[in-house]
């Protein structure tokens, strides 16, 4: 028994120990780990299969426990299950609109685990703290009610970040566009002094000449706060999509930062470090309406794609422009994580691609169908497991050290 709790332990940490935030421990898709040849030809094995209710929030994996949140018959629930075998630990619920507007509706936020507590963001603003072990409520903040918060047209999507002791959140009031909770006990810290309209982008952290920064894509501009000097702004730069739908996360390369968007705005790099920032070059053609992507040194990897494009992945030079390569794939839109040296996509239409991303293209090892309904969630993949759902609820856990 000692054996094989000691292998375990090895096998959980050469895989990182948790996927308990948006996007992974970097808050970016990319995580420490290996996935076997094997598996990435022949396919992973299955663990379990759930429904979760409707929705696009995707999953959080710590200490051995998965967490997601769905609606159904306008009600959300917030699922902790057993990452392994997918049994319920606990479940809370709260009443919720569907909301269903051009796609199936439920939440957009995805629930993070940080330090024992969990905390979930409804589609009305309803942001909740729960003890990771045994599901009891610690405190709710209401992004109206209390913070005077102004509801994008899909409801509050953008998830919580937490930074330290607090936990930097987006009601987008009047008030102050950007807002730092005590992760504690929910009550407010300090919020910025700037106003902007709500988008569904989570913030990003990185640094701004060695200081803590975070930068936000809002649904009219994309902004740098300085996190040490309570959300004073550094800089914004104005984009106005159609519909406000800024969704996809923010990338930062030194005074580079990269944004995009649906609706025929495509990208832009800009550059970050002059008083008012320039566009440094931009594609119309290159959209990711929510997509996610990621770094590998100074090249930028993901999915472009919305309605009116196929997916392809591709590779940029951030500083450039300069497209090294494509590669096709189904749908029209594709998340993206990077796991050790192993590329991972997920593409809208259920298919996991695992390959390699070299400099001159995309080697695919494997491509294998997971799920058969749109999947707009991006994946998620900790501990040895890869997680993801469809909108309509359906979940998959995979195992990543063991093929079929």
């Amino acid at each position: 028994m000692k054996f094989i709790s000691l292998f375990f332990s090895l096998t959980v940490m050469a895989w990182g120990s948790t996927w308990s935030s948006y996007l992974g421990p970097n808050g970016n898709g990319t995580a420490t780990g290996k996935i076997p040849l094997s598996i990435q030809k022949e396919g992973p094995k299955v663990l379990w299969k759930a429904n979760v209710g409707k929705g696009c929030s995707s999953f959080t994996i710590a200490a051995g426990r998965a967490y997601t949140v769905g609606n159904r018959d306008e009600t959300d629930t917030l699922w902790c299950l057993d990452a392994k075998t997918g049994e319920i630990l606990w479940k809370k619920t709260y009443p919720e609109k569907l909301a269903p507007k051009f796609y199936d509706g439920g939440p957009g936020a995805t629930p993070i685990v940080e330090e024992g507590l969990v905390y979930n963001l409804s589609k009305s603003g309803r942001l909740s703290c729960y003890d990771a072990q045994s599901g009891d409520e610690k405190w709710v903040t209401e992004f109206k009610d209390d913070l005077s918060g102004n509801m994008p047209t899909w409801g509050f999507s953008s998830s919580p970040v937490v930074y330290g002791d607090l936990l930097l959140c987006l009601p987008c009031s009047k008030k102050g566009a950007l807002v730092a909770l005590n992760k504690k006990t929910g009550k407010l810290v300090w919020s910025s002094s700037n106003v902007a309209r709500p988008g569904y982008a989570a913030p990003v952290l990185y640094k701004h000449k060695g200081q803590d920064a975070a930068v936000v894509f809002h649904g009219r501009s994309v902004v740098g706060y300085d996190l040490s000097s309570q959300g004073e702004v550094l800089f914004q730069y104005g984009w106005r999509t159609p519909y406000d739908v800024n969704a996809s996360n923010p990338q930062v390369l030194g005074d580079l930062l990269y944004i995009s968007s649906g609706y025929n705005m495509g990208y832009a790099v800009i550059d970050i470090s002059k008083s008012k920032p320039e566009i440094v070059h931009r594609d119309r053609d290159l959209p990711m309406i929510f997509q996610n992507c990621f770094l590998e040194g100074d090249d930028l990897i993901g999915c472009f794609g919305d309605k009116r494009y196929n997916t392809e992945l591709y590779r940029m030079d951030f500083k450039s422009g300069k497209i090294l390569w494509k590669h096709a794939l189904p749908g029209t839109r594709g998340s993206t994580a990077k796991i050790g040296e192993t590329t991972v996509v997920l593409t809208e239409t259920g298919l996991v691609v695992f390959g390699k991303s070299g400099i001159d293209g995309f080697t695919e090892i494997g491509r294998h169908q997971i799920l058969k309904k749109l999947c707009w969630a991006p994946l998620a993949i900790g501990e040895g497991k890869l997680l993801a759902r469809t909108n309509k609820g359906e979940a998959i856990c995979l195992d990543l050290t063991v093929s079929e």
